[in-house]
């Protein structure tokens, strides 16, 4: 049986002491959008409106099994007025003030291209314990959005 590398996590917002590269992290989450046929569509130009405020506030978890990236989350903490414009549109995050203006936590981005979603909840449960996380939840047009809500 093939030995699983640790689950290496970069998250400068929980892990304050910690040091991390912000081009490494913009080059590893940049490399995982390429992993994903719906993503890789994406221009550039818009990619960055939705990864450079995450990495400036260091509201994001970069996972990794050793050295190679496997997904990310980012998150927001939201307060009602916030929340209620997210629900609209999630263009009120491009400014800065938006992603840290409450105590509401709000998974932003779930992204896992490999398929390491369930790597990722257990790490999401340790990182976060005793919280309340929401999430905005859109498979395509067929289910619409619905909110989720997950006690860690």
């Amino acid at each position: 049986m093939p030995i699983t590398p640790p689950l290496n996590i970069i998250s400068p917002k929980l892990y304050l002491n910690e040091q991390w590269n912000e081009s490494e992290a913009l080059g590893a989450i940049t490399w995982l959008w390429y992993q994903s046929p719906t993503h890789r569509q994406v221009p550039i130009v818009e990619m960055m409106t939705y990864i450079l405020p995450v990495l400036k506030n260091g509201q994001f978890a970069l996972f990794c099994k050793g050295t190679q990236p496997i997904g990310y989350i980012s998150w927001a903490y939201f307060d009602e007025v916030a929340q209620a414009h997210y629900l609209e549109s999630d263009r009120h995050l491009r400014d800065n003030s938006d992603w840290n203006c409450g105590d509401n936590i709000w998974l932003i981005q779930w992204f896992a291209p490999l398929g390491h979603s369930h790597q990722m909840r257990s790490a999401v449960r340790q990182l976060f314990p005793s919280r309340t996380l929401r999430a905005l939840y859109h498979k395509g047009s067929d289910k619409g959005l619905r909110i989720l809500t997950f006690k860690t």
